[in-house]
C-alpha cells in the first residue's frame, strides 16, 4: 500500500529522549460547562424571538380591539355592554373610542358587535398569557444560569435583550427556587 510506505519513511517525532512520543489523534471532549452556556445563550435567543413575536400579536389584536369598540359605539351599542363583553373598564372603552377618527356606521348589529369583542377580547387575553409563560420561562432560565454561574449578567444582558440591572431584579427572587440546581423540565439545560 502506498500510504504505508510514505508513512514508514516518515521520522517518529521524538521528546528529546531518542524515543518516538505517544501523538493523541482524537478530538477533545467538549468542556461541559461550555456546552451547558452554549445551550442557555440559545435558548434565550429563541426566548427573545418568541416575546417579540408574542408582545407583537398582543399589539395587533389590542389595536383590532380598539377599532371593534370603536365602531360598536359609532353603532349606538351602549357603552356598559361593551364593557363587560370586552373585560374592560368603561373609561377604557370611552377613552378607545375617541382615539379613534371620524367612523360611518357599519349596519351591524348589536349582538353581532358584542359578539366580535368577546372574541377578540378572547384572543388578546391569550396572547398575554402565552408572552407571560415565555417571560416567566426567560425568568427561570436567566435565575439557574446566574446561580450556576454559566454566564456574566453582560452575558445574559446580551442574549436576553435586558439591562443586567433588570436580569439582578428578576432573578433575585426566583434565585432560591431551586435548591438542588434543576430547571423545570422545559427548561432544563445539558447535564452537569
Amino acid at each position: 500500500m502506498p500510504g504505508r510506505e510514505i508513512q514508514a519513511r516518515i521520522l517518529p517525532r521524538t521528546a528529546g529522549t531518542g524515543m518516538p512520543t505517544y501523538r493523541y489523534r482524537g478530538a477533545p471532549k467538549p468542556d461541559p460547562a461550555t456546552a451547558r452556556a452554549q445551550q442557555a445563550l440559545a435558548m434565550l435567543a429563541q426566548l427573545r424571538t418568541t416575546i417579540a413575536l408574542r408582545s407583537s400579536r398582543l399589539r395587533a389584536l389590542t389595536a383590532e380591539l380598539g377599532d371593534c369598540v370603536a365602531q360598536a359605539l359609532c353603532d349606538g351599542v351602549k357603552v356598559a355592554a361593551v364593557a363587560k363583553s370586552a373585560g374592560l373598564p368603561a373609561a377604557g372603552i370611552r377613552s378607545a373610542a375617541q382615539a379613534r377618527g371620524e367612523l360611518y356606521p357599519s349596519g351591524q348589529t348589536q349582538s353581532g358587535h358584542l359578539h366580535l369583542i368577546a372574541g377578540v377580547a378572547e384572543e388578546c387575553a391569550a396572547a398575554e398569557d402565552a408572552r407571560s409563560a415565555a417571560e416567566e420561562e426567560r425568568t427561570q432560565v436567566l435565575a439557574m444560569a446566574r446561580k450556576s454561574r454559566l454566564l456574566d449578567d453582560y452575558e445574559l444582558a446580551g442574549a436576553s435583550g435586558l439591562k443586567p440591572d433588570e436580569i439582578r431584579k428578576m432573578t433575585r427572587a426566583v434565585a432560591g427556587v431551586w435548591p438542588t440546581g434543576q430547571l423545570p423540565q422545559r427548561v432544563r439545560l445539558a447535564p452537569q
